[in-house]
């Protein structure tokens, strides 16, 4: 059954559901902070990395790997951002890949395979 609403109530209510839509959709955007969500997920092979970059733009993302670190910094004259994360296993630097969608960075690093000991006789 429909309920009649005051224009004032019903006014209130569009413009709660509208400021409610902006902030799922993301029209408004606020900077990356340290404390920013990151996951880490380790597979068999790889490590999969997770970051919310906030409003960065992916242009303005630098994604620097080394055998054992992922550094990811944003240029931004008003939001320098930086984020590190150490792995335990060194990592294929030439086989890394990320992408970027919904302001979330993902980036797969392989595992350098380990060598299996040979036992001397």
């Amino acid at each position: 059954m429909p309920r009649f609403l005051p224009p004032i109530v019903a006014d209130f209510q569009r413009d709660f559901d509208e400021l409610f839509d902006e902030l799922l959709i993301g029209r408004w955007h606020t900077p990356a902070t340290e404390s920013d969500p990151a996951m880490v997920l380790e597979h068999k092979n790889a490590y999969e990395v997770r970051l919310c970059t906030g409003a960065f733009k992916p242009s303005e993302l630098e994604v620097v790997v080394n055998e054992k670190n992922l550094t990811v910094r944003a240029r931004h004259p008003d939001n320098p951002w930086e984020r590190r994360l150490t792995f335990t296993d060194p990592v294929q630097t030439e086989k890394v890949s990320a992408k970027w969608a919904n302001r979330i960075l993902t980036v797969v690093l392989p595992k350098k395979s380990k060598r299996p000991r040979t036992e001397r006789k």
